[in-house]
């Protein structure tokens, strides 16, 4: 009788304890349970290295790269491309929308970690340092996001009533500022393993140092002692040296296993089992390299042959310059091995037919390779990051093992040099190791003081980190980016800001075109 009188209660009684779920309060107890759930936010960045992305959208909106129509007849996509590279984008096209999606996508996610730490109120060891993290990732989105929109939708939580208000650029640039400056000493000063693809200090001064950089076409104020300052943060944040390192090896930052290089300092970590997704899978194998050249670099795929060189850009580079071949695939093919290739092409004087010819990718395209097609052996592809040949890159979603380091020392270095020679101080810089060192170990010979002109600090920045997502942003400050180029005429003023892109106004009602 007792018991049946239990289980009667036990039936009305609705309160279970769940095993299969832990609470926050008893989840959250420790900085590494709060790291791991701020990985949320940290995935957003992986993004990045997809194919249509704000990486993408930034090198083919510049002079660096281009996707005429291949020889297949494929990269045309109802001219979105065309679009990016004549400056000519309606708020439809997809590429501006993912670019957008990047940004706000991240903000988006690190609004609901933010949330969700908020109602935790026990105190603990770190918990100040992840919440400061992730503060400063969002500060980044939106810097990111004011580069290309003058007026964006603002919000620092997902628990609000209504749509986001619209801020323009003199707010954002207020808001990455003060965020940066009220969360930086929280956050950990070494980039020890523990904080390998995380936010650190080094993080937090080397956006300060781009807010700044980039403070004249923004907010139009001129600040580069305020640059000049936030690098010089990095360059001696350890007793007066640097945590960071200008490596030997170029090729080192871009390898297959790259992880933990001493000049990274924010890396995107990218893995060809965790990453596999159009969404967060770095891809750029898939979007340069041609169908017939992923067998002899032992690549089961069969890629999509886009992404190629615009002419200049290979043409800018000095002589002797080694991030050339680096960073671009020209020139005599060759397989694994170091055999050179030959490729199969239609016979010139009878398309009915085919010819044997040596695979050698000339750079250099003419004009009409964009409006109508290139050939199979025009436009250099993208080689910068090592290409893994061991069978794993087998195409679809499948991405890179690659780490992208999307900040590194060497940017840290060069912004230094720009802001000290804006300042008229270039003498101060000439004798600087780090700078002499990333010339060097391109083959190059270091700058004197007299060397030290805006425009050589904009070729340095242009090579060294070709492809890498920055360019456009140098592109306006040296005063490039209105100009005409490989098949892109000169622009107006207006060209500087792009629309809001149509889905992101569906969204919203408080923004614009």
């Amino acid at each position: 009788m007792i018991t049946m009188c239990v289980a009667a209660a036990a039936c009305t009684n609705l309160d279970e304890e769940i095993y299969s779920k832990i609470a926050k309060e008893n989840f959250f107890t420790s900085e590494e349970q709060f790291a791991r759930y701020s990985a949320r936010a940290y995935s957003s960045l992986q993004h990045w290295g997809t194919e249509k992305s704000y990486w993408t959208f930034d090198m083919l909106i510049t002079d660096e790269a281009c996707t005429p129509i291949n020889p297949n007849g494929g990269w045309y996509d109802n001219g979105r491309y065309a679009e990016v590279q004549n400056h000519e984008i309606p708020f439809s096209n997809v590429l501006l929308e993912q670019a957008w999606d990047f940004c706000f996508n991240g903000i988006s996610a690190c609004n609901d970690v933010l949330d969700s730490f908020a109602e935790v109120e026990r105190e603990f060891d770190g918990k100040n340092r992840v919440v400061s993290e992730v503060k400063v990732l969002r500060a980044f989105y939106y810097f990111m996001a004011s580069c290309y929109w003058p007026n964006i939708p603002f919000a620092t939580t997902k628990k609000m009533d209504g749509y986001p208000e619209k801020k323009d650029r003199a707010f954002i640039f207020d808001f990455v500022e003060n965020e940066i400056k009220d969360n930086i000493d929280h956050l950990a000063v070494e980039p020890s393993s523990e904080y390998y693809g995380r936010v650190t200090r080094g993080v937090a001064d080397f956006v300060l140092a781009k807010l700044y950089l980039n403070a004249e076409f923004l907010i139009g104020k001129a600040m580069w002692k305020e640059a000049a300052d936030a690098c010089k943060d990095i360059m001696t944040c350890n007793n007066g040296g640097s945590w960071y390192k200008i490596v030997d090896n170029y090729k080192d930052l871009f390898a297959v296993h790259n992880e933990y290089c001493v000049e990274g300092i924010l890396a995107i970590p990218f893995s060809t089992i965790y990453t596999v997704s159009d969404h967060y899978a770095f891809l750029i194998y898939m979007s340069t390299l041609p169908v017939n050249l992923c067998k002899p670099l032992g690549i089961p795929a069969d890629a999509w042959d886009g992404i190629v060189a615009q002419p200049d850009f290979m043409a800018s580079y000095e002589s002797g310059d080694k991030r050339k071949e680096w960073t671009w695939m020209f020139g005599q093919m060759k397989d694994l091995a170091g055999n050179n290739l030959t490729i199969d092409i239609p016979d010139p004087l009878d398309d009915t037919k085919s010819v044997t010819v040596p695979y050698i990718i000339d750079p250099y395209m003419p004009e009409e390779a964009y409006s109508t097609h290139r050939t199979a052996l025009q436009g250099a592809r993208i080689g910068k990051w090592e290409y893994q040949s061991d069978g794993t890159l087998t195409g679809g979603q499948v991405g890179m093992e690659n780490d992208f380091y999307i900040m590194r020392y060497s940017d840290v270095v060069l912004m230094y040099a720009e802001a000290m020679i804006r300042q008229n101080k270039a003498a101060e810089v000439a004798g600087n190791a780090d700078l002499a060192k990333i010339r060097t170990r391109a083959g190059l010979v270091p700058f004197s003081a007299a060397d030290l002109t805006l425009e050589n600090i904009y070729q340095e920045r242009s090579h060294e980190l070709a492809v890498e997502g920055w360019h456009r942003q140098d592109m306006i400050r040296f005063g490039k980016y209105l100009g005409a180029w490989w098949n892109k005429p000169a622009k107006e003023q207006k060209d500087f800001n792009l629309s809001i892109p149509k889905s992101a106004l569906a969204a919203n009602p408080n923004l614009s075109k």
